[in-house]
């Protein structure tokens, strides 16, 4: 029984080798064994060449408007008298990715809007109509198709200041104000 175990166990190490190298096995040559010659600690080659150039973010901002594929300015906070604001974002080396803007008010997503990357830099943005009381913090967020955060903006929307209430006409004084007529029925 132990040498029909060790023949065995000797055939399980062979065929390893010969699936390695079947052409030089097959013409009763011994079995090429891999020689590592990279320095160590670097990565070999054909894996570097393989992996992409991640891509970035190089600009995440809130704005009002766009103009010429660029936001017009860039704001922290909004009052709510302004019912639109757009997100801007610059993305540089995610040619035929898939991103999203993703908005997200008071932990609850509001909307997503996907892009479809078309070069390598490629400017998009996507705009939010607001409900004057959704008051408190905003969050944008760029998110790439596997679902990780590339970037996060965010953007106060407050109340507006209320406009001094216009005081009421007084009348000069020693004069008797006015009474509206009444209707009798």
């Amino acid at each position: 029984m132990g040498r029909v175990f060790l023949a065995l166990f000797g055939l399980a190490v062979v065929l390893p080798l010969q699936a390695a190298d079947p052409a030089g096995t097959a013409a009763g040559q011994p079995a090429a064994v891999p020689v590592r010659t990279a320095v160590p600690n670097e990565p070999p080659k054909a894996a570097v060449a393989a992996r992409k150039q991640p891509g970035q973010v190089t600009q995440a901002v809130f704005t009002t408007s766009i103009q010429n594929l660029e936001p017009a300015n860039s704001i922290s906070t909004l009052t709510n008298n302004h019912r639109h604001i757009y997100f801007f974002t610059d993305l540089r080396h995610m040619t035929g990715q898939t991103i999203t803007h993703r908005w997200v008010y008071k932990g609850k997503v509001m909307a997503e809007v996907k892009f479809q990357v078309g070069g390598p830099r490629w400017r998009v943005y996507s705009r939010k109509t607001l409900d004057p009381a959704w008051l408190g913090e905003w969050q944008a967020s760029v998110v790439d198709a596997s679902g990780i955060t590339l970037g996060v903006s965010t953007f106060e929307y407050a109340a507006a200041a209320k406009p001094p209430a216009a005081p009421a006409a007084r009348p000069a004084q020693g004069a008797a104000a006015p009474v509206a007529p009444r209707s009798s029925q």
